[in-house]
């Protein structure tokens, strides 16, 4: 301690001698921008303060001056943009984030079309002539929700009720597990879907008892765009990942569909049909 007060003291006194003067310290900018995501493409808003001129490096090896730069990323995956920022004087700071490019689906429920499905190929199931209510199924994903399009021979008006099977865990070795096969299902969503009711709930006990609790879960989904033409109806919808057990966090899950008459006295249909497996969609 007296080392330290003998040291400011000398100081103190060299700085009288010389005539110190006070030390007008610079301004530093306030570095400050918005980003947007659509799909790989970013849109960075510069709302910098106190610099003249700006150095964007995206994170992947491209770079721009603009002040406030759009940029699109060649892929999925994590990035860390950092802006540059210069003042008049030629001093130089940075600001840094992280954002993620994660997949994004061409389905929009608001638009009143089921023309967007269209684009979506890659998880399908078409039926046989042997099916007599399903006639097909795709389903999307992004990291929000899980995207669901329905055909089936029926109309709004019959209330039929909907028995969605989701093995959430991908794990045919946990959960209900049923003729739909090769899977064990974790959740159970019951309902009508159409007629404003859908209850999800949460398998427990032994695999092959027709156990569930209610889940609790409420507003975890969406009715899009529905179509009648000819006997056959379409219908799409969406779940809200984070609402139900494992989606927001599992590798992949695999789906079934059963449909019952509205008083539940005979099974209309399934899907995939009689004899197939579930369909199981690989989240990216």
């Amino acid at each position: 301690m007296k080392t330290s007060k003998y040291i400011l003291q000398y100081l103190l006194l060299a700085c009288v001698a010389a005539g110190c003067k006070k030390d007008d310290a610079k301004p530093e900018p306030d570095i400050f921008y918005q980003v947007s995501i659509e799909d790989r493409t970013v849109t960075f808003t510069n709302e910098t303060t106190g610099a003249v001129s700006y150095r964007w490096d995206f994170g992947d090896g491209e770079s721009s001056t603009e002040e406030s730069p759009v940029h699109t990323y060649p892929g999925k995956g994590k990035f860390v943009p950092v802006l540059y920022a210069r003042t008049q004087d030629g001093r130089e700071y940075e600001g840094a984030t992280v954002i993620y490019i994660a997949k994004t689906s061409p389905v929009k429920l608001n638009d009143n079309s089921l023309a967007d499905w269209d684009n979506v190929t890659q998880y399908e199931s078409v039926t046989g002539a042997g099916e007599k209510f399903f006639r097909r199924a795709k389903v999307d994903y992004d990291a929000q929700y899980i995207y669901l399009y329905l055909e089936v021979e029926s109309k709004q008006s019959n209330g039929d009720i909907y028995d969605i099977y989701l093995d959430t865990d991908n794990n045919p070795g946990t959960g209900y597990q049923m003729e739909i096969a090769d899977a064990g299902y974790d959740v159970l969503l019951e309902g009508t879907i159409l007629g404003d009711w859908l209850d999800a709930f949460n398998h427990k006990g032994a695999q092959n008892a027709f156990s569930f609790d209610a889940a609790g879960a409420t507003e975890f989904y969406t009715v899009g765009t529905v179509e009648e033409s000819g006997g056959l109806m379409k219908f799409e919808m969406r779940l809200v990942r984070s609402k139900l057990k494992n989606l927001a966090t599992t590798q992949a899950f695999r789906l079934g569909i059963m449909a019952t008459k509205n008083d539940w006295s005979a099974t209309l249909g399934r899907l995939p049909e009689a004899g197939k497996p579930a369909l199981q969609i690989k989240f990216e």
